[in-house]
Formats: structure tokens, sequence, C-alpha cells
């Protein structure tokens, strides 16, 4: 597992995609590189909000096999933004999914302060275990330090035999 914080910084769109894309959702339509991008408010409301972006990411890729995992990779990236990323009031927190070669990828960005490290496994303590939960269910994961703030990243691999893509 790379853990390290030297992955590549990520090209991030502000927008969500250009005409042409695949449609996800009202709303909601993925680029034609796979990418699509939303930001929340800091508040706890927008982890919710996080979770069903991904369900409608994975579905829009016929990735049914991750949705799970996905889900709730994002949910405690954002989760983990929204609670400790020290972000000032005000900011967002802008989460990304791309899906391309055989992989999908998850960005959490934020503009707090401080570089999350996955602590030691407590028995009987409920807090503290979500970069456990990310470590088990991705393939790698890591962070990206920002001029402002820092990206925690996360990579499933998707069966391309079994996903569709119908872009």
């Amino acid at each position: 597992m790379d853990h390290s914080t030297a992955a590549p910084p990520s090209k991030v769109s502000t927008h969500l995609a250009p005409a042409g894309g695949t449609a996800l959702a009202a709303g909601q339509h993925m680029s034609a590189t796979g990418r699509l991008s939303v930001r929340y408010p800091k508040t706890r409301a927008s982890v919710g909000k996080a979770r069903l972006f991904a369900r409608l990411f994975a579905d829009g890729i016929g990735a049914d096999d991750l949705v799970d995992d996905l889900v709730l990779i994002v949910s405690e990236l954002v989760t983990n933004a929204v609670l400790h990323g020290k972000t000032p009031p005000g900011r967002q927190v802008e989460v990304t999914l791309d899906h391309s070669a055989g992989r999908v990828r998850v960005e959490v960005r934020d503009t707090g302060e401080g570089v999350p490290r996955r602590r030691p496994s407590v028995p009987l303590v409920v807090a503290g275990r979500g970069l456990g939960i990310v470590n088990a269910l991705s393939g790698k994961w890591g962070v990206t330090e920002q001029v402002v703030g820092k990206t925690v990243w996360a990579e499933l691999a998707v069966d391309t035999a079994e996903a569709v893509d119908d872009r």
C-alpha cells in the first residue's frame, strides 16, 4: 500500500463537465475523461450528499461490484475533511471521482492545515478508524499537500471486463 505524500498532484476540474458527457443524474454529467468534481459546504450534511454522489458515479460507470466500497471510502474521507480538516469557516470540501485505466480514484480536498495520519486501532474506541477503513478497502491511498490545504486520495481497482462504460 502506498501511504506516502509523494503522489503527483492531480488536475482538479472546477466545473462538472462539458456538454456531451454521460448523464449520472439531473444536473450532473461525467466528462468524456470519466472525471467528475463536486464541492460541498463544510457541514455534516455534506457527508450524505457525497455518499449519494459516489453511488451515482459508480452506477454511471457500471461498477456495481465496488459501489459499497467506493461509497464507504468517500464517506470516511469527507467526514474527516468536515470534522478534522481544520478548514476555515465558509470554505468548501471538494470531492473528485475519476474513472480511468482500470481504476477509480477518489480525491477529497480541503483548505485546512495538517495532514491526516492513520491511528492505531484501539479496542472499544468508536472514533479514529476512518483511515484504517480506507486502507483496508483501497488498493492504495495517500495525501498530497497543496499550496493551500491537502488532497486525501484513494484508488480502487475496477474489473474492466464487468464495468460497462457506455460513454
